[in-house]
């Protein structure tokens, strides 16, 4: 394990999505990559906002997705409290505060809402960009002395020193520069007395020992103040990388409408995590050889920041849909009966155990190809709970025509003389059909195929025909050949 440290600090302020799954993503693969230490911090100071169950509900969505943190409230570590509230308790962010105002970094402010709004009217009327006076700057002790007395409410904020442009040293991006003048002076304590974020963030960094901050473009314009603060404070600042967003189809920013759900909800949809994991790891970053399925392992040996795209990464859930299927069909039917059965209705569940264990295993692989999320299996392994008089009147629903016909009684008459019933005995069987017949495998498979099942498609044929049992399928047979030739 290197000293290098990451963190992964989400807002308890809503339920996990795709776009901080995808940071938290990201930090995991980095610091597996490079052998760094992962902590989450869980940023909870927006008190009115937070709530318990969506701390559960991020804690969910990693665990779902195997992003295991080496510190953490739950994992414990020398570096905690890890919840800024019991930070905030323990005096954490006053401590530092007190210090910027000792060293002259920092102020008390008395300035009102309407002060300030005054303030930006004026700014828009000069059609200028608004930047905070800094007027509060000029008080003299006693005076913030007797506003305090006087149980004026007030912020701290911290005063910009004029210099040079306040440069971001970004590993996607290159070098950004930001002018100072139009920083502006800025709030570290709100007047409730708890912490800004931009202030939280970087006491916490600096005290926690973070080198490495992986986080989404949005906190850009953050990065100017918050190196202001780690050099104020005497803390090293950090190696920033900021990921693109995440974008939809229509290249506007990523919203329900394009799919952006809590990320509990893709597994309730019946997405694998695996697949979720590869998917979102191709949002912004790309394989040097442009392969895309890839294991965990693959990626970790793969990833490096410098080939993080700057542009914003198109959230496609048709992609996503088919990238799961591909995972689906690596399954071995031990994991994928496994994956499947949370998803099974009653009535399908109850019909496949009738079947006993290496039935119902097999009926839940033979729909593999058809299956892009697990929860799609209902309506494919439907087939198999299909009763005598329900099969019937989905085969009446069909035309058959004389070639249909010879495809299905030469089946027949072959299917009622196995002595082996195997998958592999069946292929071999329906091989001999479509040489018997001369007729092409399409023009075989399909009569066979509804025939058995009263469906055009679903499940590997030999496979269908091997769970459904010898007798079952050589009865259905004899129905079906003498409703067709009672037609004809």
């Amino acid at each position: 394990m290197s000293e290098s440290r990451l963190r992964f600090a989400p807002s308890p302020t809503g339920n996990l999505h795709i776009g901080t799954l995808r940071t938290a993503l990201f930090n995991w693969i980095y610091a597996k990559a490079i052998g760094a230490t992962l902590v989450l911090r869980i940023e909870d100071t927006d008190l009115a906002r937070s709530q318990v169950e969506f701390e559960t509900n991020i804690n969910q969505g990693l665990d779902w997705l195997g992003l295991t943190m080496d510190e953490g409230p739950s994992q414990g570590g020398g570096w905690g409290p890890y919840r800024q509230t019991e930070r905030n308790e323990l005096g954490f962010y006053k401590a530092h505060a007190d210090r910027l105002l000792q060293l002259g970094y920092a102020y008390h402010c008395f300035c009102t809402e309407a002060d300030l709004d005054q303030e930006r009217a004026t700014a828009e009327a000069e059609k200028r960009p608004y930047v905070y006076s800094g007027r509060c700057k000029a008080l003299s002790p006693s005076d913030v002395q007797d506003k305090r007395v006087a149980q004026i409410p007030f912020t701290v904020k911290f005063s910009v020193p004029t210099g040079p442009p306040v440069r971001v040293k970004d590993v996607i991006r290159g070098d950004i520069d930001f002018d100072r003048s139009l920083i502006g002076d800025f709030v570290l304590v709100k007047s409730d007395q708890t912490p800004s974020y931009n202030f939280a963030v970087v006491v916490d960094d600096g005290m926690m020992g973070i080198t490495d901050v992986v986080r989404g473009e949005d906190h850009i314009s953050n990065t100017p103040k918050q190196i202001l603060l780690f050099e104020s404070l005497g803390y090293v600042v950090p190696k920033f990388a900021h990921l693109p967003m995440i974008l939809g189809p229509d290249k506007s920013k990523l919203s329900k409408r394009h799919g952006a759900t809590g990320v509990t909800e893709y597994r309730a949809q019946g997405f694998l995590a695996d697949a979720v994991f590869n998917y979102l790891m191709l949002l912004g970053w790309s394989s040097a050889d442009g392969k895309e399925l890839m294991t965990r392992d693959e990626i970790i040996h793969r990833f490096t920041l410098e080939r993080v795209s700057k542009s914003g990464a198109v959230f496609d859930v048709a992609k996503l849909r088919w990238m799961n299927g591909q995972y689906i069909r690596r399954q071995t039917p031990t994991e994928l009966l496994t994956h499947v059965r949370p998803y099974l209705s009653d009535r399908v569940r109850v019909a496949l155990e009738a079947l006993g264990f290496d039935r119902f295993q097999a009926a839940i692989y033979s729909v593999r190809d058809n299956l892009d999320v697990l929860t799609d299996c209902n309506s494919f392994l439907e087939v198999y709970a299909m009763d005598a008089d329900s099969w019937i009147a989905q085969v009446r629903g069909y035309s058959f025509g004389a070639t249909d016909l010879t495809a299905i009684s030469t089946f027949h008459a072959h299917v009622r003389g196995m002595t082996e019933w195997t998958v592999t005995g069946i292929e071999s069987m329906i091989a001999t059909v479509v040489t018997e017949t001369g007729l092409g495998k399409g023009k075989v498979f399909k009569p066979i195929r509804i025939a058995t099942s009263g469906q055009p498609s679903g499940p590997h044929l030999a496979e269908l025909i091997w769970i459904l049992g010898q007798s079952v399928v050589v009865q259905r047979m004899a129905d079906v050949v003498a409703l067709l030739n009672s037609v004809n």
